[in-house]
């Protein structure tokens, strides 16, 4: 059974890939999280200061600091909030797009090998 999100700040249900609360009278920033799996408002605790630093951000529900992930930042559909360490490079990517990323990297490694065993047995002459 899935679960059913709402918006922290005004209690109305929202879609889990949200980034504004859709309740007109709330319209929250909202994000994933991905230390407390929630949707979840945030606030600003680190603007950027270097050329690889990016804004650090605080989560409303657990209070731990997070990144906006790369895809997010580089215009893809992403809400997430990648954990952050502190140091000069942080998670690139939120706890769901790194699982997205491990299934496409697993199916690209499937198929390599697949092509290179079917060449393999190609048959002589072709």
């Amino acid at each position: 059974m899935a679960k059913d999100y709402q918006c922290p700040a005004c209690k109305s249900p929202v879609d889990p890939a949200a980034t504004v609360c859709s309740n007109p009278v709330c319209r929250a920033e909202l994000a994933f999280c991905s230390s407390c799996r929630d949707v979840t408002t945030y606030t600003l605790t680190v603007p950027a200061s270097g050329r690889f630093k990016r804004d650090q951000y605080k989560c409303a529900l657990c209070q731990n600091v997070g990144v906006k992930c790369l895809t997010w930042l580089s215009g893809g559909y992403c809400n997430g909030l990648a954990r952050s360490s502190g140091r000069a490079f942080d998670q690139p990517f939120c706890a769901s797009c790194n699982g997205r990323l491990g299934e496409v990297g697993r199916n690209v490694l499937g198929w390599s090998i697949v092509g290179a065993v079917g060449g393999l047995f190609k048959r002589p002459g072709k």
